[in-house]
């Protein structure tokens, strides 16, 4: 989204013999830019509510709007008592994310009519540059000076997003962008941002809920502010942006993963009603691009891998304490899993073939619904704080003098939670969210959840396949840190039940999810169950001993 510099403003105002002052305000602000192509234009006027919403739900830009509360319904009527269809504008304004309004004034003679505080916060988050003010002639052609001043520093801030290369991603929307420019200029001596993308994750409605309807992407960003002066850029920062909903408990999370890792710090949080944007620093020692965690299972060797497990699970131990509880079995599962339509994807991508090509007992979808209707009970130790989103592409690596340095960023709905559980889902992810060929997936599977020998060095001893030995070796971390935690069986339930995530997000396609290969999440749902069920028989007869 790139706005012209020729400002286009919007006048919404009740009484038309207003329409010449106006014009003479803008057309003396215009004198000043001379021939320079930022000149205001004229302004267009709404002298109604019909005729104001008839401008917001048209494809023109407006860089300034100046909106009174109290106006009449229709042209040529006289103004309703009350200013409903005002207030009402306001949130359109607020809400217009395909062509976000920079700077907004709401000048009336009725601001006493409104809560005013809840007014004035709606107007400062919703608007780059939004002022409340008592309608009077009086110093309102300073007014409207400072808000185009305002508009033409938003269009100035420079946007460049990198060619993804050979990868493919979403487009940045309009009101994303927005965000953007309203990141830059919270912050003095920033005039712009030069982007590369991170990664992009589609939440469809029905995993996430009908709160995503009007933004379902979580889009995360990696690049530089661009400083003013010819000063350069600044460190590198990762830049999330995600549905507006989800903002304020990724936010408390981000504030909080803050003051317990030192790698992460907060520099900048925007808001929309749709969308919102969340600014982490990238701190350490090296200034050069992190790597993910995919292209470091291609490059390393199993023992670095392993060190890496163990750097991960550091950084989620230091999240929060360890406390001993008791949970029914069930409790351990995600809430919202749908039995029906787990059933329907284990069938639909071959799961009773899977079922009888690896010569296994246990069906998935049955032991899960037996699972949920158990009233069983578990001693389990959970950690004060999880990190609560912990994939494949929330790891980023560091390379120096002494190594790879890995750590954890970007967080999501954090709370107390079954210790280990983050390393479940970091365990499922790293084989599903990214392209193994099938047969090494196998492989992988018959180390990891078929040997009925303990996970030890050796066990990469039967893998060729040098990515292959990487995911077995740091899964082998992953598991010595959860072991010392919560027993093998709570651990492996885990990530039995990430894997009913994965295979239940496969109703949404591939845009609902980062599973590079349907097959091998009925794959692996099929080794996670088989595994997890000898894995309780066990503690069970060792309970019974």
């Amino acid at each position: 989204m790139s706005y012209p510099l020729n400002l286009q403003s919007l006048v919404i105002e009740d009484d038309e013999g207003a329409k010449d002052a106006y014009k003479g305000i803008f057309e003396t602000i215009a004198e000043d830019y001379g021939d320079l192509p930022f000149s205001p234009a004229p302004p267009r006027f709404a002298f109604s509510y019909e005729e104001a919403n008839e401008y917001l739900d048209s494809s023109k830009i407006f860089h300034v709007v100046i909106l009174d509360l109290r106006l009449p319904e229709k042209a040529k009527l006289p103004p309703m008592d009350g200013i409903e269809l005002g207030l009402n504008l306001l949130a359109r304004c607020v809400d217009r994310d395909r062509y976000p309004i920079p700077a907004l004034l709401v000048i009336s003679g009725h601001i006493g009519s409104t809560e005013q505080t809840r007014m004035q916060e709606t107007v400062r988050q919703g608007f780059y540059y939004g002022r409340v003010l008592v309608k009077t002639y009086e110093g309102l052609e300073d007014e409207i000076r400072r808000a185009c001043t305002a508009a033409l520093r938003y269009c100035s801030v420079g946007v460049h997003l990198r060619d993804a290369g050979d990868q493919q991603y979403p487009i940045i929307t309009p009101r994303e962008e927005d965000l953007l420019r309203r990141s830059v200029l919270q912050q003095p001596g920033l005039i712009g941002l030069d982007l590369d993308w991170w990664s992009a994750k589609r939440f469809p409605e029905g995993i996430k809920g009908s709160s995503t309807a009007l933004n379902p992407w979580t889009k995360v960003l990696m690049g530089r502010y661009l400083l003013d002066g010819g000063r350069g850029a600044s460190r590198l920062t990762f830049f999330k942006l995600l549905a507006g909903s989800d903002a304020q408990s990724v936010m408390e999370s981000a504030r909080h993963v803050e003051h317990k890792l030192t790698h992460v710090k907060l520099a900048s949080t925007v808001s929309a009603k749709s969308t919102a944007l969340i600014v982490t620093e990238k701190v350490g020692a090296q200034d050069a691009r992190p790597e993910s965690l995919e292209n470091f299972f291609r490059r390393a060797r199993p023992e670095q891998a392993y060190d890496i497990a163990g750097q991960i699970a550091a950084q989620v131990q230091q999240l929060g304490d360890l406390l001993p509880e008791s949970r029914p079995l069930k409790a351990i599962l995600w809430k919202a899993h749908d039995g029906g339509l787990l059933r329907d994807q284990w069938d639909r991508f071959g799961g009773r073939k899977v079922q009888q090509q690896l010569e296994v007992d246990v069906d998935p979808i049955t032991l899960y619904s037996e699972l949920i209707a158990s009233e069983d009970k578990v001693r389990v130790k959970e950690r004060s704080l999880v990190h609560g989103d912990l994939h494949i592409s929330n790891v980023a690596l560091d390379f120096g003098a002494h190594g790879a340095e890995a750590y954890i960023f970007d967080p999501g709905g954090i709370a107390q939670d079954v210790a280990g559980r983050d390393l479940a889902v970091l365990e499922v992810s790293v084989i599903l969210h990214q392209p193994i060929d099938p047969d090494i997936l196998s492989q992988i599977c018959s180390v990891l959840y078929r040997s009925s020998d303990p996970l030890g060095k050796e066990s990469v001893g039967s893998l060729v396949d040098p990515v292959g030995r990487n995911i077995v070796e740091f899964i082998r971390g992953l598991r010595g840190a959860a072991g010392a935690w919560n027993d093998p069986d709570v651990y492996a339930l885990m990530v039995f039940d990430f894997a009913l995530i994965q295979v239940g997000g496969l109703a949404f396609g591939s845009s609902g999810n980062k599973i590079q290969d349907h097959r091998s999440a009925v794959y692996l749902l099929a080794v996670a169950a088989e595994w997890y069920q000898s894995l309780r028989k066990l503690s069970r007869d060792k309970g019974r001993d």
